[in-house]
Formats: C-alpha cells, structure tokens, sequence
C-alpha cells in the first residue's frame, strides 16, 4: 500500500535584508580610509556630521521602492544620493586654484622665552629644520613656501607671560573637494620651517597627510613633541640634547626615525598591524614591545618614544 500523496512545501524564500546599513558602513569605512590616506582633512568629521538626515533619505527609499525595483538599481540610487550630499558640503569650502606663488615670513621671539609650535600640513613637501645664519639673532622661526595660494599657512604668534605659540595652519576655509579626485588638482605645495635652536619649544606638533616630511630637530630644544603622519613617508631626527618625550601616530606610512649617537632611548610600539625594525645593538628588547638603552636611567639626553600607529613600516636606528 502506497502511502498517500503530500505536495512538496514551496522552498522558504531567504529575507533579504536591507540596504541601508552595507550602505553606511562602506561609507564610513571610506572615510577613514580616505582619511589615513591623506586626501581629508583631519576635521573632515566636523561637516560629514551634517548628513545625518541622509540616512532618514536612505531609509525612505528602501520603504518605498524595496520589492519593487530590482535591488541593483536600488543601490545605484543610494549611491548617487551619497554622492550629491557630499557635494552638497563643498559650496562652503572653495576648492584649490591658482597660479603658484612663492613667498617667505620670518617670525621674531618678541618677548617669548619659550614658545609651543603647531605645524598642519595636508598634502605635498614638508621641511623643518633648525634657523641657520645671523637671522639667528633676535628670530623665532622663518617658513618658506611654494604652491596654491590658497592652501598658504600665514604664521600666527603670540606671546602670553613669556609663553608664545607659533601655529603654521592652513586656512580654514579653504580644503580640497571632500570628493578627493574631482575638480582641478593643484600643484603640490611646499613648505620649509626653520626654527630657533636657542629658543626651548616647550611642545611640538605636527600633523601631516599626503606628505613627504622631512624633519631634522636634533639641533631644536624640544621637551614634547608629538607627530601625526598620514599617507607618504617621514624622515625624523631626534633632538640631540635634552630630555625629550616623543609621540608618533601614523596611518598607512613609511617612518625612518634617526636617534643621534649619544642618545638614549626608551621605545613602546603599540601598532597592531605595523612593521618595526629597531636597532637592538643600541636599543635592546627588555619587554614585549618594549625597547630600552643600557643607560636610558642616567643619561642626560634621552627620548621617550611612544608609536602608536597602523599600517606603518617604521626604522628606528
């Protein structure tokens, strides 16, 4: 006896989920991609905040059209929305143009008997070096720079109970496209610092993104110094004399770090996927990421090295 027929349930159709979070984190992931990289700014944040109801545009389509038109073509209209709000934020922030200019300031002491320095550099060359000549004399800091004169950082100093702060930042409201590869592309800028080696920098930062820096500050009087690198490499030389305590934060970069001869060195790495070549003859592992000289304890001119970075090769000799 056969036993009676039951028709085959129809196959359960998976839910497909919805669009708009993939959406948001390929955008987000994006940004800080483009971000360490170099092609946004670091306050790049500041106007993405702004496209909040852009995820309340997203979710509307998905209600309406989802089921309706095939889901390709709903993910090329998303697409095209994030796009057109991105260009929405440009009307505010002209896009580089110009001839190249080339133009040089000096910054004198006044009355500071230390100072703090700031350096923000987006994209191009990057040289800092120590004030060489009589203009020595009776002057802080002396920048040199070629390119977009709109991309030009004037040097702002002040002094407050002997203290100045010396900042070399670009206009704020002048930055590249938040779209990095549309629009006219300037040449790239160049910029060259030199600073007072008899004048103590209490605190030295800089910031760079695309760059090729350049920074030889073994004949600087620096206590702090803290350096954020994005895409492109660096080259930096540490002060010679002193007691220095170091910061170097980098994306995806190449750092070749140079401790004069006479220098101890106390070195913590944190990267998680980073590539470190240290010189263990000078500087020999005592810890897990952790590297330090014989007389780090009793030598009157050391670093304290702290690397805290990402994707980044980094040689330490």
């Amino acid at each position: 006896m056969t036993a009676p027929y039951a028709p085959t349930a129809p196959p359960r159709r998976r839910k497909r989920g919805g669009f708009v979070g993939p959406i948001v984190l390929i955008f987000v992931g994006g940004m800080f991609l483009l971000q360490n990289a170099g092609y946004l700014p670091p306050n790049a944040w500041l106007n993405v905040w702004r496209l909040w109801p852009l995820l309340l545009v997203l979710a509307g389509l998905e209600l309406l059209l989802a089921g309706r038109v095939p889901r390709l073509i709903l993910a090329a209209l998303a697409l095209i929305v994030v796009i057109l709000a991105l260009m929405a934020l440009t009307p505010g922030i002209s896009l580089v143009a110009g001839q190249p200019v080339s133009q040089t300031f000096e910054t004198p002491a006044s009355a500071a008997t230390q100072t703090s320095v700031v350096i923000h550099f987006g994209a191009g060359e990057l040289s800092v070096g120590p004030l060489v000549g009589s203009a020595d004399s009776g002057t802080l800091a002396s920048m040199h720079y070629d390119g977009p004169p709109d991309l030009m950082p004037r040097p702002q100093f002040g002094v407050t109970n002997g203290t100045g702060l010396l900042q070399y930042v670009p206009p704020s409201g002048v930055a590249h496209s938040l779209l990095p590869f549309v629009g006219q592309q300037p040449a790239a800028p160049r910029m060259d610092v030199q600073l007072s080696g008899a004048m103590p920098i209490t605190s030295f930062s800089v910031q760079t993104g695309a760059t090729q820096a350049q920074l030889d500050l073994s004949k600087l009087q620096i206590r702090n110094l803290d350096v954020s690198v994005g895409a492109a490499s660096t080259w930096l030389r540490m002060p010679a004399s002193g007691v220095t305590t170091v910061r170097v934060n980098g994306g995806a970069a190449t750092v070749h770090i140079e401790i004069p001869d006479g220098v101890a060195a106390q070195i913590r790495e944190r990267g998680g996927l980073s590539t470190l070549n240290i010189d263990q003859a000078r500087f020999p592992a005592v810890g897990e990421g952790l590297y330090r000289s014989a007389d780090y304890s009793t030598a009157q001119n050391r670093v304290d090295l702290d690397l805290e970075t990402g994707l980044t090769t980094i040689q330490i000799d």
